[in-house]
């Protein structure tokens, strides 16, 4: 019996709830492929899973973590299309049901391992010169860039984009994209200390979130506001930015940081005909076209070095994965926080 280390937590709390389970090694089904796990990155998303606070409830024991890279060790007799020792990721993904609703199956599936086993739909092919470290830092953040600013937000060129939480590893591969098409870019911060990085990452402009921001976001462009709006927040900041929009402004919401009820005039929102669009990256990895569609474009930005991702920190061993989260909720990151095995 062939068995594998993987990280699950049995009750929700701190980091340190994350422990290391020996489990037998999962068979691939007809339409599944098994990865060997060399490294995965951390997202938002897992630190609100293991609170308790996430958009559905862990079942325990629950596996943890949307994305790793590494090698295919196995897979299903329905598949012609990978073979062992390719190099692949799996990326972010969700089950649902033919409605379209989310069905919840955390503890059955996770990156925090060894190894994983997953549909064949969420592994994809990565570029032969980018690192480990850099391939598990790169498919949250910019396959969610671009479901959210080309897909939903047609971005175009000359564009004023406003990105909250700039130095999330997701805020930053939407800079990226954002300079790719030609767009300039607001970035917005709660740290002061982070503007010169935010700078030296690609934006135009930066600005501190201490306040409404709005009428500082219209001086900044000439009283015309935003066209496109990135934004992980959501909560009490959404009157915020309708004052900073542009009429017929995108927002396109892909987080919830800030658990408050939504809050804004919708008088000033009709006035501006703002479009207000929740969004998430599953509801691109669940539709084979929209997938393949997003990993040509990152993929190929990827092997031109267009895009490179941004490493906070690297940690090491499934054992740092407390440490690694500690990290994720200091708030002190910038850029994306990576384990590797």
């Amino acid at each position: 019996m062939k068995t594998s280390r993987i990280v699950r937590f049995h009750r929700t709390g701190e980091p340190e709830v994350l422990q290391i389970d020996e489990l037998e090694e999962a068979t691939p089904d007809a339409h599944e492929v098994t990865v060997s796990i060399q490294a995965f990155g951390l997202n938002r998303a897992e630190v609100m899973l293991r609170k308790g606070a996430y958009a559905f409830d862990p079942i325990f024991p629950c596996r943890i973590g949307g994305e790793g890279t590494g090698t295919v060790s196995a897979f299903g007799s329905a598949l012609n299309d990978v073979k062992i020792g390719d190099k692949v990721a799996v990326v972010p993904f969700a089950v649902t049901d033919k409605f379209g609703y989310w069905q919840d199956e955390t503890g059955k599936y996770g990156c925090y391992a060894e190894t994983i086993t997953v549909p064949r739909h969420a592994v994809v092919s990565v570029p032969m010169n980018l690192s480990v470290v850099k391939s598990a830092a790169s498919w949250m953040q910019y396959l969610t860039a671009w479901g959210g600013l080309i897909h939903y937000g047609t971005i175009k060129p000359n564009d004023n984009v406003l990105i909250t939480a700039a130095s999330s590893s997701a805020a930053l591969g939407g800079m990226q994209l954002c300079k790719d098409v030609g767009a300039t870019v607001i970035a917005v911060t709660t740290s002061p200390n982070k503007s010169d990085q935010l700078i030296a990452a690609g934006a135009d402009h930066v600005v501190i979130a201490e306040q409404d921001y709005g009428a500082e976001i219209i001086d900044i462009t000439r009283g015309q506001g935003v066209n496109l709006i990135y934004d992980p927040v959501s909560g009490a900041l959404t009157d915020t930015l309708l004052t900073a929009a542009a009429p017929e402004a995108r927002i396109i919401c892909y987080g919830n940081l800030n658990p408050n009820n939504l809050n804004f005039p919708a008088i000033l929102a009709l006035t501006k005909r703002v479009n207000i669009r929740f969004y998430s990256l599953y509801d691109i990895t669940r539709r084979p076209d929209l997938l393949a569609m997003g990993h040509k474009y990152v993929y190929e930005r990827l092997e031109k070095s267009i895009f490179d991702p941004i490493i906070d920190s690297v940690f090491h061993g499934l054992e740092s994965c407390p440490d690694a989260h500690h990290r994720m909720e200091s708030n002190q990151q910038f850029g994306k926080i990576v384990v590797e095995l």
